[in-house]
């Protein structure tokens, strides 16, 4: 059991009043209140640190590149991923939701394929994918749910087919508060050749995951609901895949080389982080996962 009292005390905004009595949030689904130790790390950054990454050959930019990528391998261990290469920062869940959609879809989806969603997404798990059907010719599939709010699995037969070319799926839905079988889901998008897209906002924050376990191809998820800063997210891919994908944006730390003639790319997982990295919420994001894997547990 966890000391509520002990992590109460860890939230700084806790100890305020509100219309005369003190406060009490239970909007977390939406964005979560921040611990002392995310917040502090952020202001260290800023005070002691504050450099560009991968950049820069002074000690400044060293040292915040090597805090950078701690944040990387932790948050890599954190969801079971199998290298800190898989972890790719974005600027949050709905920026990397898109990053498959534009980049996946713009160089696998084909007329007459389809991209298969369920009933329960958030419109970032949704939209993008709706958009890529237009842009691509292909059918937008949706799994339905049942009068309590249950994913109808036994449709996967007969909704995805050998022209499926992604699945994709809450870990938790954001309003039902349902957690589909996602086993089950991954399998038939499996057996179909087709890839996996898991949303995990809600997930990561209630049960967590292992993405190696779980089997699935991309995972998303925001800071903001871990804990951590707004503006800094996740985007889990595995390699392989990530390799095949071409990138969504252009320019600053995902390039290799530049001449007038031909660009190439930086390896993955740069070559998706287009532009000066936010490395304040990544590092502050490290900080908000440390602090998840040691909240105090209460004696029994």
């Amino acid at each position: 059991m966890f000391d509520v009292e002990k992590i109460r005390e860890q939230f700084p905004i806790l100890g305020r009043e509100v219309y005369g009595r003190p406060l009490v949030y239970l909007d977390s689904g939406a964005t979560a209140q921040k611990p002392q130790c995310v917040i502090d790390a952020e202001c260290r950054i800023y005070l002691e640190l504050n450099a560009n990454v991968h950049r820069g050959a002074h000690w400044l930019s060293e040292e915040t590149t090597t805090r950078y990528e701690a944040a990387r391998e932790r948050i890599a261990r954190f969801i079971g991923a199998s290298e800190r290469e898989e972890i790719v920062f974005t600027s949050g869940a709905t920026a990397a939701l898109n990053t498959v959609a534009y980049a996946w879809c713009g160089a696998f989806l084909e007329a007459g394929d389809n991209v298969v969603v369920t009933e329960m997404e958030h419109h970032s798990n949704l939209v993008p994918w709706q958009a890529a059907c237009e842009r691509r010719g292909a059918e937008l599939r949706v799994i339905p749910i049942d009068d309590a709010g249950c994913l109808r699995t036994e449709l996967l037969e007969t909704l995805i087919d050998r022209r499926t070319k992604v699945v994709a799926v809450t870990q938790a839905s954001n309003t039902l508060g349902t957690r589909p079988d996602l086993r089950r889901v991954i399998d038939a998008a499996r057996a179909a050749g087709a890839v996996t897209v898991v949303d995990g906002c809600q997930g990561i924050v209630h049960g967590g995951v292992d993405v190696g376990a779980l089997g699935c191809d991309f995972y998303a998820f925001s800071g903001h609901k871990l804990y951590g800063p707004t503006g800094i997210g996740v985007l889990y891919g595995r390699r392989e895949l990530l390799e095949r994908m071409p990138p969504f944006l252009y320019g600053g730390d995902m390039v290799d080389r530049v001449t007038f003639e031909r660009t190439t790319y930086a390896p993955v997982p740069l070559k998706f982080e287009a532009g000066t990295a936010n490395y304040v919420g990544a590092i502050a994001l490290g900080e908000a996962v440390r602090f998840v894997e040691e909240l105090p547990r209460a004696e029994v």
